[in-house]
C-alpha cells in the first residue's frame, strides 16, 4: 500500500480579488456544478468556500505526485462537503487514472485570519 500526502496555504485576498474580477467564469473553470452550488450556498462565506476548495484541489494534485500536469486538471478533484459538513474529495478525468485503487481519502480544510490551508491524504494500491 501507498500513502500520499499533499498540503497547500493559501490567501484569502488573492481568491478575493480573482473571484471580484471573473466571477462564475473563475468558478467554472476550477469546480463542478455541484461545488459550485455549495460555495453559493451562503454569500457571506464564498471567498472563504472557494480557497477551502482551491487550497484542497493544489494538495490534491501535490498528493497525486504530478501538479496540475500530464493532463491533471483543476476539475479532476471534486471538493463536496457531506451532511455534517466534512469534505471530502472525488476523483476524475486524469487524477483517476494516475491513482491506482484508492482504499481511502482524507481532506482537511481550516482557515484562520488571512489564510486557508488544507491537507489531502490518499491510501492506495502501488
Amino acid at each position: 500500500m501507498k500513502v500520499s500526502q499533499g498540503i497547500d496555504l493559501i490567501r484569502i485576498e488573492r481568491i478575493k480579488k480573482i473571484y471580484a474580477k471573473f466571477q462564475n467564469k473563475f468558478l467554472e473553470r476550477i469546480c463542478s456544478s455541484r461545488e459550485i452550488e455549495q460555495i453559493k450556498e451562503n454569500e457571506k462565506n464564498i471567498p472563504i468556500k472557494i480557497a477551502g476548495k482551491y487550497a484542497s484541489k493544489e494538495a490534491a494534485a501535490k498528493a497525486v505526485g504530478l501538479g496540475f500536469s500530464n493532463g491533471i486538471q483543476f476539475k479532476d478533484f471534486e471538493i463536496l462537503n457531506n451532511k455534517i459538513g466534512k469534505p471530502e474529495i472525488n476523483l476524475r478525468g486524469e487524477a483517476k487514472k494516475q491513482i491506482n485503487q484508492i482504499i481511502s481519502s482524507s481532506v482537511s480544510i481550516s482557515h484562520d485570519g488571512e489564510y486557508v490551508i488544507s491537507i489531502v491524504t490518499f491510501l492506495s494500491y502501488e
